[in-house]
């Protein structure tokens, strides 16, 4: 499985105008994989073997000015498209955004607020104090054995407005006016990712991106000869309102009326129940019975007819929007049903990838003290810069990580058959013939230690042995 691993990694060469930095960058994303703790850039060092005195270099590379985060995360969406089957609904492509965050208590580290989290678990506290990772993935994988949320991209998207300018990023602009926010970067995001594919996009998003800002952005991306190239599907808040058409013209004096009647959709489900159509539908690999209601209503928020979906799924009742009106609304309800695939690959990311386990600080960065953001305002040009290459080095090891990730899966979708034989654990519960990350993870952890030198014709194994410390076969009883 390394040498899956080494010619999915050499289709980044293109994006390092030098070759050290294409090794570090090899080095990190099997780092990342073979590591067994997660204690940032130290333990990649102490599971690959490699020279205690190449720290400094390899933190350097984080850096460094010779690779561009946005044209490795084009590179790995190209690669992504062409190496696994990807999800589509109505020759739409799937893309799944959603926001987390990190705790960090770092007094130098760019980027850090205080940020409010809501979360049903009692053990999460209402405030914390770290960064905000808006995240994209496309949704690959067989509809009906395995679907992945393989992540695309992520960068910081609370508190960057300053910090943005640092780094040399374009602000959102809505209206002719710059708007930085969670929802207009999380639109711009989606709308670079589809305007790369140049193919019809769906992004499923959840509740909080349900405002005008969000369908207008992304109501901006079309084709040449006019056509939409990205819609939305999110839910809707409970409190939404709704009109139907305008009345025809009298033709008396005075404006005519741009709306008709207004419509508390929560309401419709008890004032049309009789409306509502059964169906069953699988989701979740449940197949279920459920009612809903479609109907097309004007928004105000952007001043056009949006679909909504009115669901009725046991006890629980939630509305779905969709900006494209000729999509069948069972397929809103199944599109909107893999939202959730996001939070699989936040687990992933988190708890065994180790992708937000990173220290990248500088003391350019204002202490914040018991302020819940930094003042940005009069810094050198010097301090802006090293604040730059903080945030740049910060959100590099995040979209590494990112990549680690897709690369388990895409190992999972396309060789299901030899992980499973070479998998030599034991599972309670087989949930699916596709094996997760971290069966995937622990076949490939098992070939790096213990036939270390049957891969000795791929790249992987040249950086690791141009930079190690010793003969790896040294290694083993500490992998044991």
């Amino acid at each position: 499985m390394i040498s899956e691993v080494s010619k999915i990694l050499m289709c980044f060469y293109q994006c390092f105008s030098r070759g050290a930095s294409f090794y570090w960058f090899v080095i990190t994303i099997v780092g990342l994989i073979i590591r067994l703790d997660h204690h940032g850039i130290t333990s990649i060092i102490r599971w690959l073997g490699l020279k205690p005195n190449l720290y400094v270099s390899f933190l350097n590379f984080f850096r460094a000015s010779s690779w561009k985060l946005e044209n490795i995360q084009q590179c790995w969406l190209t690669i992504v498209k062409s190496r696994c089957p990807t999800v589509t609904i109505e020759d739409h492509l799937l893309f799944v955004g959603d926001g987390t965050k990190v705790s960090k208590e770092a007094n130098y580290m760019p980027g850090v607020k205080k940020l409010h989290q809501e979360s049903d678990n009692s053990g999460k506290p209402s405030y914390i104090t770290g960064h905000h990772f808006g995240v994209l993935g496309l949704l690959a994988g067989n509809e009906k054995r395995k679907i992945f949320c393989i992540p695309i991209m992520a960068e910081i998207h609370e508190g960057v407005d300053r910090i943005r300018d640092f780094q040399g990023k374009d602000s959102p602009i809505l209206e002719g006016k710059e708007q930085t926010t969670l929802v207009t970067l999380m639109a711009s995001a989606a709308i670079r990712m589809a305007t790369q594919l140049g193919k019809k996009c769906l992004i499923i998003l959840d509740g909080y991106f349900s405002v005008g800002p969000t369908f207008l952005i992304a109501k901006e991306l079309v084709d040449q000869n006019g056509n939409r190239l990205l819609h939305l599907i999110t839910r809707a808040k409970k409190n939404v309102v709704a009109y139907e058409d305008p009345p025809p013209k009298t033709g008396k004096r005075g404006r005519p009326r741009t709306y008709g009647n207004a419509l508390k959709l929560m309401k419709l489900f008890k004032l049309r129940h009789t409306d509502f159509q059964e169906a069953e539908i699988i989701t979740y690999n449940q197949q279920k019975t459920i009612s809903f209601l479609c109907i097309d209503l004007i928004w105000k928020p952007i001043k056009e007819k949006v679909r909504f979906v009115l669901v009725q799924d046991g006890e629980n009742q939630f509305i779905l929007m969709c900006s494209d009106l000729n999509i069948d609304p069972l397929n809103v309800i199944r599109a909107y049903s893999y939202r959730f695939k996001i939070e699989v690959s936040f687990k992933v990311m988190k708890h065994l990838i180790g992708s937000f386990c990173y220290h990248f600080w500088t003391l350019a960065w204002p202490k914040l003290g018991n302020k819940t953001t930094s003042d940005l305002t009069n810094l050198s040009s010097q301090k802006q810069q090293l604040i730059a290459s903080s945030v740049n080095a910060i959100e590099g090891f995040v979209n590494f990580g990112c990549i680690a990730t897709g690369i388990l899966q895409i190992i999972a979708i396309n060789h299901e058959r030899y992980i499973n034989q070479k998998y030599c654990g034991w599972l309670r519960t087989v949930s699916s013939e596709v094996p997760s990350e971290e069966t995937v993870m622990s076949v490939i952890r098992e070939e790096f230690f213990h036939n270390f030198f049957n891969f000795r014709n791929t790249v992987i194994y040249g950086i690791i042995m141009s930079k190690s410390r010793k003969p790896f076969m040294h290694r083993l009883e500490e992998a044991a």
